[in-house]
């Protein structure tokens, strides 16, 4: 049971820090001309994921889980459909958008680490700690927005949050995951 969860932990993070490095990238990259552009396939996108989750909700056994992802697939609609109907001060939005994504990261890698990597008894375990603190603190940073009033730095800020966020999910990886014991078993070395 345990390692199937540690399984599709490492799974979701292998997935997530890819996923995160690639709209790092690009949200970096892009230049404040396509900003617009990259909005509009931002809210549509999030439209598509929420409208599969919807649908992948009527096609479940609906257990609590499956309850779960409704709402989220629900709250991924209401936030596309700002992010489509807000596209004057979509900035502002996207940074509360990122603010509250790295703060959901944070305190996920926060569990992660006193779940497993602490139980585990492995050493630096608290490195994680630090991490999901630094990350929950870029998200609130990305979310009150005191110093950037620009687009462009406002899109570099969150390109290089949304960076590190990709980092901490690789490292997260790797702190998840067990150790081999001594005697040969699949249990966490001492």
């Amino acid at each position: 049971m345990l390692f199937e969860s540690l399984d599709k932990i490492r799974r979701n993070s292998i997935f997530s820090a890819i996923l995160l490095t690639a709209l790092g990238a690009v949200v970096l990259i892009c230049p404040q001309s396509y900003i617009p552009m990259l909005t509009l396939a931002f809210g549509y996108a999030l439209i598509i994921i929420a409208l599969v989750m919807v649908f992948g909700f009527f096609s479940s056994r609906k257990s609590l889980m499956d309850y779960i992802k409704f709402v989220g697939a629900a709250v991924l609609l209401i936030v596309g459909a700002c992010v489509l109907a807000f596209r004057s001060n979509i900035l502002r939005v996207l940074a509360w958008l990122f603010g509250f994504l790295l703060v959901v990261d944070g305190l996920r890698t926060a569990v992660h680490s006193f779940t497993y990597s602490r139980r585990s008894k492995r050493r630096g375990w608290w490195v994680l700690t630090i991490l999901s603190v630094l990350l929950l603190t870029a998200g609130v940073i990305l979310f009150v927005n005191p110093f950037w009033h620009t687009s462009d730095q406002l899109m570099k800020v969150i390109g290089c949050a949304i960076l590190f966020s990709a980092i901490v999910s690789g490292i997260r990886l790797f702190w998840t995951w067990p150790l081999r014991n001594a005697k040969g078993g699949d249990e966490d070395a001492e």
